[in-house]
């Protein structure tokens, strides 16, 4: 009996990870004609393929060290991308990584332009949490990745101004992972009636890693669709939203 413990164990750790993915399955099965992903299974995104114009804008807010989106995004779509980031680590990582049609921005996602603020780095990798990458940044303190952790001065970039630099009205996507900032970025684009610049928003929320919780991450998505946006998908923490008004 004792012998056989550990075979109970594996094989209700094998079914919970055969739930987790028929699970995952049946809700990618119930996506929208016309719903791709791009990128690695660690980077990728979701994102409808009928709301892609011809030369497109992708806005990338939060990058790391995977841009397996944006060079997929370019390999189908062309057009251009954007992306943004403070860390000079995910900086460095991505200009040497950069594809044809991406530019990148050493800057802060925020709600305004020309703020400087802190931003905290991530810890050493032999001090994070098991599991953390190793490679997000925050403008929030609480951010477990980042406590106790160096930091630099960073200025703050909206969407207005990226938006005005690439001499574009709107952008067919806004993907954010900016490490928690999301909860002050998105009330305020939704407040202004910014969002209704992006054809498709793609935000992974930060509740549980910050001081931010699930309450907040429900707050901000009901902003979201206050404003205008479906939420279409979950995958995990990320969100995918797509304007109600296009179809």
């Amino acid at each position: 009996m004792v012998e056989m413990i550990p075979a109970r164990r594996g094989w209700r750790l094998h079914r919970q990870r055969l739930e987790r993915s028929l699970g995952r399955r049946w809700r990618e099965w119930r996506l929208p004609a016309g719903y791709l992903r791009l990128g690695t299974k660690y980077g990728g995104w979701w994102l409808d393929r009928k709301l892609v114009r011809p030369d497109p804008l992708l806005v990338d807010c939060g990058l790391g060290e995977d841009n397996s989106f944006d060079c997929a995004f370019l390999s189908r779509f062309g057009g251009t991308v954007i992306g943004i980031d403070p860390n000079p680590q995910s900086l460095a990582w991505c200009k040497a990584h950069c594809p044809p049609g991406m530019h990148l921005l050493d800057r802060a996602f925020w709600r305004t332009t020309g703020e400087t603020l802190t931003f905290h780095l991530p810890r050493p990798r032999e001090q994070l949490p098991r599991g953390a990458d190793g490679v997000s940044g925050s403008l929030i303190r609480s951010h477990s990745y980042v406590e106790g952790g160096a930091s630099r001065a960073v200025t703050t970039i909206d969407l207005s101004q990226v938006l005005a630099g690439a001499f574009r009205d709107d952008c067919d996507v806004l993907k954010l992972d900016i490490e928690g900032a999301e909860y002050e970025v998105l009330p305020d684009l939704a407040q202004r009636g910014l969002l209704a610049r992006c054809r498709q928003l793609l935000v992974e929320f930060h509740h549980g890693v910050t001081e931010h919780t699930l309450a907040q991450t429900d707050s901000a998505v009901a902003a979201v669709r206050a404003a205008g946006f479906r939420l279409v998908h979950l995958e995990g923490r990320n969100h995918i939203f797509r304007r109600d008004d296009l179809g």
